[in-house]
């Protein structure tokens, strides 16, 4: 989907339409919470993107600031 691609740090892969989930890892590629979409609107989908820190794009090819470069996940401690 065009939308994800904006977002710096995720990866789309639509090989799970069956059961479409967001898996989110730490540095050492560990999963640190998995969340399933098939019932989330994607206006939903980008909020959560959103209020869990990552970076989007305004377009393709726009230049990620700094402190954006690495792992975006801000851990909810009551959630993780």
């Amino acid at each position: 989907m065009e939308r994800w691609a904006l977002y710096h740090n995720l990866e789309y892969d639509s090989s799970e339409e069956k059961n479409p989930r967001l898996i989110f890892y730490n540095e050492k590629d560990e999963v640190v919470k998995t969340v399933p979409v098939k019932k989330m609107k994607a206006e939903e989908i980008s909020s959560l993107l959103d209020s869990l820190g990552f970076y989007k794009r305004s377009q393709k090819g726009e230049e990620v600031p700094e402190e954006f470069q690495h792992f975006p996940l801000r851990p909810p401690r009551d959630e993780l």
